[in-house]
């Protein structure tokens, strides 16, 4: 979910934090896991920017799975609801709880978001916009 409200990125399963390989024994099924956790636990659906590839390291399959930037950020918990404890986001190598001010931003700058406000509301104040966004 980090990834999809940030820039995208690579998670590799059966791989250390140190770097080491430990190889998953079933990668299919480990895809399959991976898949229906995703999809019951997040919100919006991120299904469609998630690619799923195994690879053979030292002899040991891997899952990487490739998040890819989404479009209807933020991406949350669904047991957390769309508040900082739900959003997360990448700041460096780590994922981070998102602050309010992340979360709004994610909100404003989501795609095809703030062309629609601009088109329809070229004479309404940004605080009207932001009230609305937030009270929806």
């Amino acid at each position: 979910m980090a990834f999809a409200n940030s820039m995208g990125g690579t998670l590799y399963i059966g791989v250390a934090d140190d770097g080491s390989i430990a190889g998953v024994e079933n990668p299919d099924m480990t895809t399959q896991q991976i898949a229906n956790m995703i999809r019951d636990s997040i919100k919006p659906d991120i299904t469609m920017f998630l690619h799923y590839e195994t690879k053979e390291i030292d002899r040991k399959q891997i899952v990487a799975v490739e998040v890819q930037r989404g479009t209807e950020r933020p991406y949350y918990l669904a047991k957390k609801g769309l508040r900082p404890e739900g959003v997360f986001i990448r700041q460096g190598t780590s994922s981070v709880q998102a602050t309010d001010t992340a979360i709004r931003r994610r909100i404003i700058s989501g795609a095809g978001f703030v062309c629609g406000i601009q088109n329809r509301a070229r004479n309404v104040k940004t605080g009207r916009i932001l009230f609305f966004i937030l009270f929806m």
